[in-house]
């Protein structure tokens, strides 16, 4: 399914670590804080499992948002935004 994370992380270092854990999951930037992409329901509970260790403090947030297909036709965009037509994605390890 579509999967929007949007965050908002004041610590670098915690910040970079999610970079590096959503691009593991596949994700790509959309915007400096949202990255897109397709996760299974099981990639994305083991996503929302571990992003409260990326919390530097009590302002920070992260936000996990599953798009359904319907919901994803309806997305608006203006500008240089893409989102992804497929769900197929490969992660290496």
């Amino acid at each position: 399914m579509l999967t929007i994370v949007t965050y908002d992380i004041s610590d670098n270092a915690s910040r970079s670590y999610l970079i590096k854990k959503l691009q593991y999951f596949g994700l790509k930037r959309l915007q400096k804080s949202v990255f897109i992409g397709y996760l299974e329901t099981e990639d994305r509970m083991d996503l929302a499992n571990e992003v409260e260790t990326y919390l530097s403090s009590d302002k920070d947030s992260i936000v996990i948002f599953p798009v359904c297909r319907n919901c994803r036709e309806s997305i608006l965009i203006q500008g240089d935004a893409v989102i992804p037509q497929n769900d197929v994605t490969y992660r290496f390890i």
